[in-house]
C-alpha cells in the first residue's frame, strides 16, 4: 500500500475528525460514576489498569535531570531510545516505531489500513477504541464474540474473512478479560490466513506474563505488527509512551502517515522511559506485587461465591450475576471508581489491581 501527500492529507483530516473525545476521555465517559468522582482526591481508582506502585525512582530521577533540556527539539534521545527498546526486543531500530501512547499507535495503524477502504474483524469485548475511527474512514467491521470459555475465538475469527479483510486485531492478554492466547495458537493463526491481512496483536500487558513476546516474528511475517506500551508496567500511564514492532517496510508505510515521527514525545518522558528499563529491582517489585495483589483478589472473590476467570494481567474480570446488592452505588458511596460492564447484559466487569490496602477497602465496601 503506498502512500501519496494527498492520501496523507485526507486520512490525517478526517482521523482527527473521527471522534471528538480523546482515547481516555472516550474509556473515562464510560466508566461508571467517573464524573462524579474525578476530581476527589480521596477517589480509588482501580478501573483504567495503572500502575498502583508508582514510577521507577531511577525514570523520575532521570526525567527530573532532562527537565533542563525542555527548551530545546530534540535530535538525540529519540535514536538511544529506539536503540534500547530494539535491544530489549531483540529486534532492529528499524523495526520500530515510537509514539505517545500505543492507543495513538492503534489509531495510526486504522488510518493507515482506511486508505483503501475494506474490512476489520475485532474481538468483543476487547481494547477497540479505534473502531469508531475504522468505520467514520469508511470500513466495515466483523464483531467475533468470545468463546464460552471467555477466550478470543481465533476460528471464528478466520471463517469471517472477506475478499477486502484489512486487518484483524488481537489483544493478548486482552483487556478487559486477562484471559492469554499461546504464542503457538497465535502464530498459527498468522499462519493460515492470507498475508495481505494486517494482524495486529496488542501486547500491553503481556509483561505481566511470563510468555515470550510476537515481537521476534515481525520479519517472519511481513503482515504481523505488535503495540506495546510503558503505561503499566513502568508506570507511565501519565508521561505517556508507547510503541508498535513491525518489518522495516510497513514502519516506513507508518510514518508517512506522521509529519514528524516520535515528535509528540517529550524529552522529559524519552529520559525517564530509557532509565526506567534499566530499573530491574523496580521491574521485579511490580511484578511480584502484581501478583500478590491478583491472588488475594481473586480468593476474595472465592469466599463470595463471585465467578472469575484466570487473569493474565494487572486486573480480574468477574461476573455479577450471583451478586445482590447495587455494586457500583456501594462503590459511588466509598469514592472507588470500578470498571464498566460487559457482555451478557452487563453481567460482566473488570477491576484493577489497587494496593493490597485499596484492595481490602474495596472487598470491605463491596461486601
Amino acid at each position: 500500500m503506498n502512500i501519496n501527500r494527498r492520501d496523507w492529507l485526507k486520512t490525517a483530516f478526517l482521523g482527527s475528525a473521527a471522534l471528538t473525545l480523546s482515547p481516555l476521555e472516550f474509556l473515562a465517559n464510560e466508566t461508571p460514576n467517573f464524573n462524579e468522582l474525578k476530581n476527589s482526591n480521596e477517589t480509588i481508582r482501580l478501573c483504567f489498569n495503572e500502575n498502583p506502585f508508582g514510577t521507577s525512582p531511577k525514570a523520575l530521577e532521570a526525567m527530573q535531570k532532562s527537565l533542563s533540556l525542555s527548551s530545546r527539539y530534540d535530535f538525540k534521545l529519540a535514536d538511544v531510545l529506539c536503540e534500547k527498546i530494539a535491544g530489549n526486543n531483540n529486534v532492529k531500530k528499524e523495526n520500530i516505531l515510537v509514539s505517545a501512547g500505543s492507543s495513538f499507535l492503534l489509531e495510526l495503524i486504522t488510518k493507515y489500513v482506511s486508505l483503501d477502504k475494506g474490512h476489520i474483524i475485532i474481538p468483543d469485548p476487547s481494547f477497540t477504541i479505534f473502531a469508531p475511527i475504522a468505520e467514520f474512514l469508511g470500513m466495515s467491521k466483523s464483531v467475533i464474540e468470545l468463546n464460552d470459555k471467555k477466550k478470543i475465538d481465533l476460528e471464528k475469527m478466520k471463517n469471517s474473512i472477506q475478499k477486502d479483510t484489512k486487518l484483524i486485531y488481537i489483544c493478548n492478554p486482552n483487556n478487559p478479560t486477562g484471559d492469554l492466547l499461546s504464542r503457538l495458537e497465535i502464530e498459527n493463526f498468522i499462519k493460515s490466513i492470507p498475508d495481505n491481512i494486517i494482524v495486529l496483536v496488542d501486547e500491553a500487558y503481556i509483561e505481566f506474563t511470563t510468555q515470550k513476546s510476537l515481537s521476534d516474528l515481525v520479519d517472519v511475517y511481513k503482515n504481523l505488527i505488535v503495540t506495546r506500551t510503558f503505561s503499566k508496567l513502568y508506570g507511565f500511564a501519565g508521561a505517556r509512551l508507547g510503541y508498535a514492532i513491525g518489518n522495516p517496510k510497513l514502519i516506513v508505510e507508518l510514518k508517512k502517515l506522521q509529519s514528524w515521527s516520535g515528535a509528540e514525545i517529550s524529552v522529559v518522558t524519552m529520559a525517564g522511559a530509557i532509565a526506567g528499563m534499566d530499573d530491574k529491582e523496580f521491574i521485579s517489585k511490580v511484578l511480584d506485587n502484581n501478583q500478590k495483589v491478583k491472588d488475594f483478589t481473586i480468593s476474595e472473590f472465592n469466599k463470595r461465591g463471585i465467578k472469575t476467570i484466570p487473569s493474565s494481567a494487572n486486573f480480574v474480570y468477574f461476573s455479577l450475576e450471583n451478586y445482590k446488592s447495587d455494586y457500583f452505588k456501594k462503590l459511588k458511596e466509598a469514592k472507588i471508581l470500578g470498571g464498566k460492564t460487559y457482555e451478557e447484559k452487563g453481567k460482566w466487569t473488570r477491576i484493577s489491581l489497587g494496593t493490597i490496602e485499596e484492595m481490602r477497602k474495596y472487598f470491605d465496601v463491596i461486601s
